[in-house]
C-alpha cells in the first residue's frame, strides 16, 4: 500500500496502556529520561517498516517522508501554543542539539565594545547542555555572566543590572533541572527585550509536565526534546524560532537550502527548517506525533496528578533526615534533597542495590544532592515505598 501509517488520534491513555516499565523496580528518574509510551513505540516501528517497504527515496517514500515531517512540525507548534506555526519549528536530535545550534548561531554585536565581546547572561540553574555552548562563545571573544537564582525578585534584579550593563543575550531554562523551579522566563524576557537583546529558553524539563506557551512567554527561541516528560522515542527534539534571521546557520546540508549553484551561491529556506541539515529517523518523529496525541487526551490531568504526588512526597520527606532544597510551591515532578548524615552518592547506590529504586545523584558546583523525579503514572503507593526505602536505607549501617 502506498499510504503511510497514521497515528491514532484517540489512543488509550489508561495507566496500564501507557506504562512501559517492568514491574520489578521503581523509577524516579523521569527528569533524565521518561520511558517511551508503548503507543509511540508501535507508531514509530510501523512507520519505519512501511518506509522501508516502499523505499525511502522512491517517489512514494520521499513524498511521504517530507509530508510526515511537515505534520510533525505542525503538531509540535500547536503543542507549544503556536497553532499554525509549523514554519517556526526546526526538528533536532535533542534539546542539546537545538541549544548548540541556537547559542552557536546567535548574531551578536557588542553594545559596549570597549569592554570586549558581547555579554551573554545565563543562570546557575542550567544543564551542561546549555552552559557548554554558552561558555564556548568565549572562544569567539564573547563574555559570559552566570546569575544564581535564590528567589524571583533578586534574580530579576540581577538580570536587570546585567542588561543595563550592556548584555546582548539571555539563555535560561523554564524549569531548572537542578531544582525543579519554574523560573520567571516571561519577566526576564521583557527585561532583555527592553534592552534589544535575544532570549533563548531551554524547555527540556518543562514540556510534558507543565504547559508551555511560547507566545505568552515571549522569548525568541526555545529548545525541546521528546523523551523526558513527553515520553516519546529517544533521539528526537525540536526548537522554535520566531525569526530565523536572528541566528546564523552554522551547519548546512541538503535540507537547509532551497537553491544552490556550483559558484557557491546558496539560498537558505526562509523558515526554521533551514537549520535542519540531513536525513532523520522519520519513524521516531512519527512516534513523537503519537506521543503528542496522548498528551492532548491527558490534558490538565498530568499537572494535577504531579502536584498531588509532589505534596505527598514532601509530606513523607518531612519525617526523614533530609534537607529539602526544592520549593514546595513549584508545580513540577522534580524534588531535590540532601541527606544530612550520609553521602548522597552512597544513598543513591544503596537505594538501587538494596531496594531496586532508581534515583539520581547530583554532583554540581556547590550542589551535592539527590534528585527525585516522578510523573503522572506514579501512584501514591510508589511515593510511600520510596519514603519507606529511604527510612530503612538511612537507618541501616553500610554492609
Amino acid at each position: 500500500m502506498d499510504d503511510a501509517p497514521e497515528i491514532d488520534p484517540t489512543p488509550d491513555v489508561s495507566r496500564e496502556a501507557l506504562q512501559a516499565l517492568r514491574g520489578d523496580f521503581l523509577y524516579f528518574q523521569v527528569a533524565g529520561c521518561g520511558p517511551t509510551f508503548p503507543a509511540a513505540h508501535r507508531a514509530a516501528d510501523a512507520y519505519r517498516s512501511w518506509l522501508t517497504s516502499v523505499g525511502m527515496f522512491s517517489h512514494v517514500g520521499y513524498d511521504a517522508y517530507n509530508a510526515g515531517l511537515d505534520k510533525m512540525r505542525a503538531d509540535f507548534a500547536a503543542a507549544i501554543g503556536d497553532e499554525g506555526g509549523a514554519t517556526r519549528i526546526a526538528l533536532a536530535q535533542s534539546a542539546t542539539d537545538g541549544l548548540n545550534i541556537l547559542v552557536g548561531g546567535l548574531r551578536l554585536r557588542p553594545r559596549m565594545p570597549r569592554k570586549g565581546g558581547a555579554l551573554i547572561v545565563t543562570t546557575a540553574e542550567e544543564h551542561g547542555s546549555a552552559l557548554l555552548p554558552v561558555f564556548a562563545r568565549r572562544t569567539r571573544g564573547d563574555r559570559v555572566q552566570v546569575i544564581a537564582h535564590r528567589d524571583d525578585a533578586s534574580f530579576l534584579d540581577d538580570v536587570r543590572d546585567a542588561f543595563a550593563g550592556g548584555a546582548e543575550a539571555l539563555v535560561m531554562s523554564l524549569v531548572g533541572c537542578k531544582s525543579g523551579k519554574v523560573l520567571p522566563v516571561a519577566d526576564a524576557t521583557r527585561i532583555a527585550h527592553d534592552a534589544g537583546a535575544t532570549v533563548i529558553v531551554d524547555c527540556a524539563q518543562a514540556l510534558g509536565q507543565i504547559p508551555v506557551d511560547v507566545r505568552a512567554l515571549g522569548a525568541d527561541a526555545y529548545a525541546f526534546l521528546g523523551y523526558k516528560w513527553l515520553h516519546g522515542p529517544l533521539g528526537v527534539g525540536a526548537f522554535w524560532v520566531n525569526d530565523p534571521d536572528r541566528f546564523e546557520s552554522t551547519r548546512l546540508g541538503w535540507r537547509s537550502q532551497s537553491a544552490m549553484d556550483l559558484e557557491g551561491h546558496v539560498t537558505l529556506k526562509p523558515e526554521a527548517s533551514r537549520f535542519e541539515i540531513g536525513t532523520v529517523d522519520a519513524g521516531a518523529f512519527h512516534g513523537l506525533r503519537q506521543t503528542l496525541a496522548v498528551h492532548r487526551r491527558l490534558g490538565a490531568t498530568v499537572g494535577q496528578r504531579i502536584r498531588t504526588l509532589r505534596a505527598r512526597l514532601l509530606e513523607r520527606l518531612a519525617d526523614l533526615p533530609f534537607d529539602v532544597l526544592s520549593r514546595p510551591s513549584d508545580p513540577t515532578g522534580i524534588v531535590i534533597v540532601a541527606p544530612r548524615r550520609v553521602p548522597a552518592l552512597e544513598v543513591v547506590e544503596r537505594m538501587w542495590s538494596e531496594r531496586r529504586i532508581v534515583i539520581k545523584h547530583l554532583s554540581e558546583p556547590g550542589l551535592e544532592a539527590i534528585r527525585l523525579s516522578f510523573w503522572a503514572l506514579h501512584q501514591e503507593s510508589d511515593i510511600d515505598q520510596l519514603a519507606d526505602a529511604f527510612a530503612r536505607t538511612l537507618a541501616a549501617p553500610v554492609r
